[in-house]
């Protein structure tokens, strides 16, 4: 029990990234965009779960109370 009081708890996150279409592509001359998100603990398990994409990031903002 002690153990547990030492660990922070971490708050599940919602991250959203662009599905980016071409390496060259700038964002205005995009015709339709299209995003993604994923709750997860911290950036890297998001694009884990999202594994296979082609991904920018674009926000994380609190899931309030949604679990990862």
């Amino acid at each position: 029990m002690a153990d547990s009081l030492n660990h922070e708890r971490v708050q599940a996150m919602i991250y959203t990234f662009l599905i980016q279409h071409s390496r060259t592509c700038r964002l205005a001359d995009l015709r339709r965009i299209r995003t993604i998100s994923a709750v997860a603990n911290n950036e890297a398990q998001a694009r884990s779960a999202l594994a296979g994409l082609p991904l920018v990031f674009l926000s994380r903002t609190p899931s309030k109370g949604v679990a990862a």
